[in-house]
């Protein structure tokens, strides 16, 4: 069953588990405006995620933003099933993210390359998403929500197509994996290196970056909330 928390204003955390995998996917959901999607995961979790909604009370039929950190399919993957079912909404990609989304052929195969052939029969099929669905914002482009902005930062490192975004309402950070990742039981965050595009150097600078942005929390793709960003 999914787990969902209230971690912000009008902010909702999700752990989705899957039936064939011990993983749980952590997701958000920004309720504000049409409501923005903030990384939905693998496509295996699209039943757990609404699922979510039912118990938070949301009508993803005016689902505005979907909106994965990086195109890593346990952070894209159901980009492309939730763009058939939602139309409505827009799927915001970084630029150098955008033509395997188009087009998800060479994701596709380094995502068998790293979880096997056979990945869809736990993870869910990578579909293509429409160009004209897609939007690919620049760095410190505000995307507005409601109430609230959705503020874009480039943040590589992890990858070259990771964006964060900073909530201008409650001061959140959604940092994916340019961060790192929170082990089980302990609040020190381990660098998240994943073969072959992680860039140690960029990794630093991109830390810095968002250190200076000031956020109230980190909204982490992979663990808990962080509630103390500077010392994490």
């Amino acid at each position: 069953m999914t787990q969902v928390s209230r971690v912000a204003k009008d902010i909702f955390h999700l752990q989705v588990p899957s039936e064939k995998l011990t993983s749980i996917f952590t997701v958000y959901l920004v309720q504000d405006g049409g409501g923005a999607l903030i990384e939905p995961g693998p496509a295996a979790n699209i039943p757990g995620i609404l699922e979510g909604f039912n118990q938070i009370g949301f009508d993803p039929s005016y689902l505005e933003y979907i909106i994965p950190t990086h195109i890593h399919m346990d952070h894209a993957g159901a980009c492309g099933p939730l763009a058939q079912q939602f139309p409505q909404a827009k799927v915001v990609i970084h630029p150098d993210g955008k033509r395997h989304m188009i087009d998800p052929s060479r994701l596709i195969a380094s995502t068998k390359m790293a979880f096997g052939d056979d990945f869809e029969n736990a993870y869910g099929p990578i579909l293509p998403i429409p160009e004209a669905q897609m939007v690919v914002p620049e760095d410190g482009e505000a995307l507005r929500l409601g109430g609230r902005d959705l503020k874009v930062v480039y943040s590589p490192g992890h990858a070259s197509h990771h964006l964060s975004l900073y909530d201008s309402k409650t001061g959140a950070l959604f940092c994916g994996e340019s961060l790192g990742v929170p082990p089980p039981g302990t609040q020190a965050p381990l660098p998240h290196a994943a073969p072959p595009g992680f860039d140690i150097e960029t990794y630093l600078a991109t830390m810095e970056k968002q250190r200076a942005l000031k956020p109230s929390m980190l909204l982490y793709s992979h663990g808990h909330i962080g509630k103390d960003p500077d010392s994490l």
